[in-house]
């Protein structure tokens, strides 16, 4: 399944650059206040992920819970478990069931599986983009993926959004990147196979990457990707109920409550309500989740931070894609909400791309102030998205889900039951370590904000400095 580099980067002639030549990034400043500013945030990264870690683990519930009695029952009752999700994500998941069953307390250990898988693609993506990425476009992209992301969310449990995100994302990097070897290439594809195929629904999402691959590079060998994700899908299903076509989704509905589509069965829900739903819902929109997903950052790309290859153009658009076949896929499913989950369950991989794009426009120095504003906004939202979902995560409006949820609706598309809002309506008792917790959020705005407000007050003043002739009362007549 091996494939060549998506954006091979052509050598250019020693010398002076032509005059139509994009101009070339600003060089890194060095000194005490940038080595003091990495510093500070390599720290934040470190200090998230052990926040992450040490944060207590709720039980296991719904399909995280599930995952774990499969793998149960295949490694310690060796019978092939008749549960609908895949098995490939928790097979990976063996070597802490190993450690587990030493310890004594395997839910204990494998509820730490996401946060390790997350912790693995950290360093993969930070090892894949080192030297081909300005570095302090480089931290800032991991220090929102810890501390600007809804991932604290899922690495509380033993769900699968984590295996196919990681997975995928980091395998789509390491197989598109110029100057890889041929065996980089070869293990992300295999990565991103196993991801799909951990997800069947997102074998679609695969599709348009696979077609935007084949249409730029004019090659149809990316098409042996999407053969084999297909044939993984198909052989599991095969080796688990006989048939390789089997749906384990088929069949599957939901209660009936207000809605007027619910209690249908699989994809009945209308297709651009599904959509709309997704997108801008309150309770699971990723506009509000993920809002870096938003931002116009084609050109800063272009133009301010990858003016002379297309590395980091090529993968922010790929991860867009494959997110935009994720949109695609579950807009029209019962359950596009993901049950009774904190945020959009489904559209994890999403942060991704909004906290590279969200990064990109941190450093978009000629930025005007409607921008400026965007970013911050921007920030404010993945920031308190962030700190909501490790310290809030537990915060569940109860009349959403009471009388069979017949009021479910309430906490997907009304402000006051949002898991991002409703902590100021129902403000719960915090343990000193969700106040350490929220101390460290907020350091981190302010980090990531001050810059902007200062490039905002500097835009401003300039503005108004260009119109005080408005003010100058000699000039006013009746």
């Amino acid at each position: 399944m091996s494939a060549p580099s998506a954006n091979d980067v052509r050598d250019e002639p020693e010398g002076q650059p032509e005059a139509d030549a994009p101009p070339s990034p600003p060089p890194t400043r060095s000194g005490g206040e940038d080595a003091t500013g990495a510093t500070l945030e390599l720290v934040l990264i470190a200090a998230g992920l052990v926040l992450l870690a040490v944060t207590p683990k709720p039980p296991m519930m719904g399909d995280g819970l599930a995952r774990y009695w499969a793998l149960i029952q295949l490694l310690e009752q060796h019978q092939v478990p008749e549960m609908p999700y895949s098995l490939i994500g928790p097979l990976f998941a063996t070597p802490l069931w190993v450690i587990g069953r030493w310890y004594g307390n395997t839910q204990l250990v494998l509820v730490q599986y996401n946060l390790l898988l997350f912790a693995l693609g950290l360093a993969a993506i930070h090892g894949l983009l080192r030297g081909r990425m300005d570095p302090r476009l480089l931290r800032r992209f991991l220090l929102l993926l810890v501390a600007g992301s809804m991932i604290a969310a899922h690495v509380q449990d033993f769900y699968g959004e984590v295996f196919t995100a990681m997975t995928v994302g980091v395998g789509l990097l390491a197989a598109t990147l110029s100057g890889t070897s041929r065996w980089t290439r070869l293990a992300g594809w295999v990565a991103v196979v196993l991801g799909v195929a951990n997800t069947p629904p997102t074998l679609v999402a695969l599709g348009l990457v696979v077609a935007v691959l084949c249409f730029r590079e004019r090659r149809i060998r990316y098409l042996s990707v999407l053969l084999a994700a297909a044939i993984l899908i198909a052989g599991e299903a095969w080796l688990r109920f006989g048939d390789p076509l089997h749906g384990s989704y088929a069949g599957s509905s939901g209660g009936e409550t207000i809605m007027p589509y619910s209690g249908e069965p699989g994809f009945s829900y209308p297709f651009p309500l599904g959509v709309a739903a997704i997108l801008f819902s309150f309770g699971k929109g990723l506009l509000w989740f993920t809002p870096g997903l938003f931002l116009p950052v084609r050109r800063r790309l272009r133009e301010e931070v990858d003016p002379d290859g297309a590395d980091i153009r090529s993968i922010c658009l790929l991860w867009t894609v494959f997110v935009a076949g994720l949109v695609l896929v579950y807009a029209p499913w019962w359950s596009w909400y993901g049950g009774m989950y904190w945020g959009p369950r489904f559209f994890l991989f999403a942060i991704l791309p909004a906290s590279l794009a969200l990064a990109v426009c941190l450093q978009a120095e000629r930025a005007g102030v409607w921008a400026l504003l965007g970013t911050l906004a921007a920030v404010l939202l993945s920031v308190w998205g962030a700190a909501n979902s490790l310290v809030y995560g537990h915060l569940w409006p109860l009349v959403c889900y009471e009388n069979n949820w017949r009021l479910e609706a309430l906490c997907h598309f009304t402000p006051e039951y949002s898991p991002l809002w409703v902590p100021f309506v129902e403000t719960p008792t915090l343990t000193g370590l969700q106040r350490a917790s929220l101390a460290g959020y907020t350091l981190v705005l302010l980090w990531l904000a001050a810059p902007l407000l200062a490039r905002l007050a500097h835009r401003t003043s300039t503005a108004v400095r260009g119109q005080r002739h408005l003010l100058a009362w000699r000039d006013w007549h009746w």
